[in-house]
């Protein structure tokens, strides 16, 4: 009875045991063949997708965001560098750790060396890596930039878990005045659960500001490039495991995106511009012949990578608009000449001070009789507010909107590469001339005529202005990006300059010409004149404006001018800000080491 009883209980054990196992083994076939490819709630990925990516370890070599070049391809945004890439150890050599070398010629000691830290601190990062790791350069967060010989170097020690790989280093890190390059923040995840990781582990970024956001349609990327491996429970990489590389592997994307910058101007102009004292303001070097933007510096510099909301060194102040000065009396004059209220040899009487709205002359000495043309040479107040009270304020507003000024001028298309408007320079101010004609007022408009009241100019304008006196009375339309290009090379569109007319009209050729030829008397009679030494014969004008900030009284320094002057490449503008009244023009100076560098660079 005993025995019957307990084979009972045996065989129902086993029958128990065999329904479990038949049920796991019904589930694992439901799992394994019925959903493995249905979602898992809260993510866009299957089961059999989710299973994978928890056994993989990764980095990301490339976000797959477009490339950004100068106008000879060197990169701005996007540069490919060599880094060294470790990954976790096989389950083996993790259980020992790592093994000490004694022989400080070892291939781990020579790596350490390399990567620029002690043997000691290489073991304790690699003896207890559970994922993989680009080796990071102490000045930044992006990985350690290796040369090419390093690289080399590095594969030829063969040491296993350690890679050479190309690494799309978005930014280097320093501090630049390439504000008009924007930066990056992270992307907000879309309601569909769209990542741009394969893994689906990491956000990506997007342009927030500058070209970055400007152009973010064309630069968004299909895909990141991997590194990865296969890892157990415990981190450690499965036996065998090797080390892979996904990519999306698309021959087109990224796009690769070309400016009309030069890199190693832009980098030499700002070096000019900290060294020469400046802390506020902005430096635009256009090419005279297209009007493209060949270098915009802005002050205080930013680093890309480290973004400070409150801090605000992200402006662009070449795009922002401010009390231009003395450099406005080029409108003044363009205007008077336009409505032949004046002309080039009438002589007007200084005597430092003017009759009305207690506006003075070099500091109240008087220039005495002089004509329009020594008028425009020296800056004078006096008759540039007599030829303000002949004109009307429609008159002088017009004659700036005729030369670009109170309204956007950079480079924009409609319907190209894909986009309703393509605007690259999109946050650019307008600035304005009156902020009201009514009434029109004599004091307003003497104010104005020497830049000061409602005018404000950005520098990219005032630099426009200059290229728009060298065609004649035509306004071109700045450009900083010039052509689109597919991953293999293959051109996807190029981006032609073009015009950018007024509905005011134009300025006559025959007033631009002799507002140049006054620019050249700016220099070598003028306020210019310490820039007679210069190494091309150049002409400008002058400006000093008198502002508040905080309530304190400050001053905006401007020069703005061409070169050289018998065959004119560029026209620049200086713009210093936020300076203490009576201090040396800086402006002046800056423009004559700019011009001075660009005749050493132009093989000139």
């Amino acid at each position: 009875m005993r025995i019957n009883n307990h084979h009972r209980r045996l065989f129902s054990s086993l029958l128990i045991l065999s329904a479990a196992v038949g049920i796991l083994i019904l589930r694992l076939a439901w799992v394994q063949f019925v959903i493995k490819d249905r979602p898992v709630p809260g993510t866009p990925y299957t089961l059999a997708k989710m299973a994978e990516i928890q056994s993989e370890r990764e980095t990301v070599l490339d976000s797959g965001r477009g490339r950004l070049y100068d106008r000879h391809g060197i990169p701005l945004a996007g540069e490919t560098i060599w880094t060294a890439a470790l990954f976790p150890q096989e389950e083996l050599a993790a259980s020992v750790k790592v093994q000490v070398e004694r022989n400080e010629d070892g291939p781990m000691h020579r790596l350490a060396a390399i990567l620029g830290v002690s043997y000691q601190q290489l073991l304790s990062r690699v003896a207890f890596l559970k994922e993989p790791l680009l080796w990071p350069s102490p000045k930044g967060k992006a990985p350690l930039a290796l040369s090419p010989a390093q690289a080399d170097e590095v594969k030829e020690l063969d040491i296993a878990g350690v890679m050479v790989l190309p690494f799309a280093r978005r930014y280097d890190g320093q501090l630049s005045g390439q504000q008009w390059l924007g930066y990056l923040s992270e992307a907000v995840p879309q309601a569909s659960g769209e990542l741009a990781s394969s893994s689906g582990l990491r956000i990506p970024r997007t342009g927030t500001d500058g070209l970055e956001k400007t152009l973010e349609p064309l630069l968004r990327g299909v895909g990141h490039t991997e590194a990865y491996v296969q890892v157990d429970a415990r981190g450690n990489r499965l036996p065998g495991s090797p080390l892979k590389v996904r990519s999306p592997g698309n021959p087109y994307y990224p796009l690769s995106l070309y400016t009309t910058i030069d890199k190693k101007l832009q980098d030499s102009i700002e070096k000019l511009a900290i060294q020469g004292g400046m802390k506020e303001g902005a430096i635009v070097v256009l090419d005279s012949r297209t009007g493209d933007i060949e270098a915009m510096v802005s002050l205080p510099l930013y680093n890309p990578q480290d973004i400070s909301p409150q801090g605000g060194e992200w402006n662009n102040r070449a795009l922002q608009a401010a009390v231009p000065g003395s450099i406005f009396k080029i409108v003044t004059a363009a205007a008077a000449l336009e409505a032949r209220v004046t002309t080039p040899q009438e002589v007007f009487t200084c005597s430092g001070q003017y009759e009305k709205y207690g506006l003075s002359c070099l500091k109240g000495k008087g220039h005495g009789p002089l004509t329009l043309a020594q008028g425009f040479a020296v800056s004078c107040n006096t008759v540039f507010a007599a030829l303000a009270e002949r004109l009307s304020g429609a008159q002088i507003q017009s004659a700036a909107w005729a030369l670009g000024l109170g309204r956007d001028i950079g480079w924009q298309s409609e319907d190209t590469l894909g986009l309703p408007l393509l605007r690259p320079l999109a946050g650019e101010q307008q600035g304005t001339i009156f902020t009201s004609l009514v009434p029109d007022d004599s004091g307003a408009r003497v104010q104005t005529a020497i830049g000061q009241r409602d005018v404000q100019v950005t520098p990219l304008q005032a630099a426009n202005l200059v290229v728009t006196l060298l065609h004649g009375g035509e306004v071109t339309a700045p450009r900083i990006l010039q052509k689109v290009t597919f991953a293999n090379g293959q051109k996807l569109e190029d981006l032609p300059g073009h015009l950018l007319p007024s509905g005011a009209g134009r300025i006559s050729a025959s007033t631009t010409g002799l507002l140049l030829s006054w620019m050249r008397q700016v220099v070598t009679e003028g306020t210019g004149r310490s820039l007679m030494t210069a190494r091309w014969p150049l002409a400008g004008k002058s400006g000093t404006a008198q502002t508040q900030v905080k309530g304190v009284p400050r001053n905006n320094q401007w020069f703005i001018g061409y070169g050289p002057v018998d065959q004119p490449r560029y026209a620049v503008a200086v713009s210093v800000q936020n300076v203490a009244p009576g201090s040396v023009h800086t402006a002046t100076k800056l423009f004559g080491q700019v011009f001075d560098l660009l005749s050493s660079t132009s093989g000139a």
